[in-house]
């Protein structure tokens, strides 16, 4: 799959942080949706290194105080994108997937690797990059 650059907005997400990765990751999701439903949100996977947490994007300072969950900010940029169809039948390319990205790009390691979860069947791999001027929407 090629990916394609695309520009990702600012992120405010009130979080979970999954106890292992990769084998927490379900886990860190079924806590997240125990304190505030997930259906009808924008959520994101956000990976540092060797870390993951679970994220929905805030409804403002009043969930967040009510939830108590820790925010991350992420900063705006450039991202390497693929979208990835049927992906809870394709979670063993993920890994790849990012690699991939990694080799094509220059990754700007200023920010976490994400995942979209544009729904049940499609989700968008996310891989900060460095400013790659006139790429954007191609």
């Amino acid at each position: 799959m090629k990916s394609i650059i695309i520009e990702q907005a600012p992120l405010r997400l009130i979080t979970v942080k999954a106890k292992s990765f990769p084998e927490g990751i379900r886990g860190a999701w079924q806590e997240i949706e125990a304190k505030r439903k997930i259906k009808g949100r924008k959520a994101y996977g956000l990976i540092f290194e060797d870390e993951y947490f679970a994220g929905l994007v805030s409804d403002g300072e009043l969930e967040e105080r009510v939830t108590g969950l820790p925010v991350i900010e992420v900063a705006g940029g450039p991202c390497a994108r693929i979208k990835l169809e049927n992906w809870n039948q394709k979670l063993d390319q993920i890994g790849g997937l990012f690699a991939q990205m990694a080799a094509e790009h220059e990754v700007d390691s200023a920010r976490p690797a994400m995942e979209f979860y544009r729904g049940f069947a499609e989700l968008h791999l996310l891989l900060p990059v460095k400013d790659e001027a006139g790429d954007l929407g191609n």
